[in-house]
């Protein structure tokens, strides 16, 4: 469990979950709250786990994309049933 404890682990693979790769920024700019530094962080140990990967390119400015390897897309079922549980919750939450 440890591969996705954490407030920001979820929020990146759902990000990518919903495209084939992101550049650092447009990433960045996907998730409400999470600072650079925090992103870097969980982007290194999410790629440690296999569960994204990083490519960087021979460019000028420098580019790098990340993307989810094929281990890290098994997590897309998991990711369908939390999202689901997650509405069901809020819903429950605003008939209190």
């Amino acid at each position: 469990m440890e591969t996705l404890e954490g407030k920001w682990k979820f929020a990146i693979i759902y990000e990518l979950l919903k495209k084939d790769c992101f550049r650092f920024k447009e990433l960045e700019r996907q998730i409400e709250g999470i600072t650079p530094r925090m992103l870097i962080k969980e982007l290194k140990a999410l790629e440690k786990s296999d569960i994204i990967s990083r490519k960087q390119y021979p460019t000028i400015p420098p580019k790098v994309e990340y993307a989810l390897t094929k281990h890290g897309a098994t997590l897309q079922p998991i990711m369908n049933v939390m999202h689901d549980w997650g509405k069901l919750h809020l819903d429950r939450k605003k008939k209190k």
